[in-house]
């Protein structure tokens, strides 16, 4: 995934989405979605980073999975029965 400014802002209007659709489907939160809408957006660019990094780290557990699987049918990666 890029991080840019692009991607940023695709998140910034999802989450303001978000935001009007809590903000009319429930009434009673009014001011607690009023409250809270300035720090969620404000938390974009960390939030983007975290889940961005989280799925660069899928994949790299998907490559390191393969190989030990590999190593694993090669006998290279045999554990020794002595050591739990």
């Amino acid at each position: 995934m890029n991080c840019d400014f692009k991607t940023m802002i695709k998140i910034a209007v999802g989450f303001g989405a978000a935001l009007a659709a809590a903000y009319f489907a429930v009434p009673a939160a009014h001011a607690f979605i009023l409250a809270s809408a300035p720090l969620l957006l404000a938390l974009v660019c960390p939030i983007a980073m975290i889940l961005m990094m989280k799925g660069m780290n899928g994949s790299k557990n998907d490559e390191r999975s393969k190989l030990d699987e590999s190593k694993m049918k090669s006998g290279l990666g045999e554990a020794d029965p002595d050591r739990a």
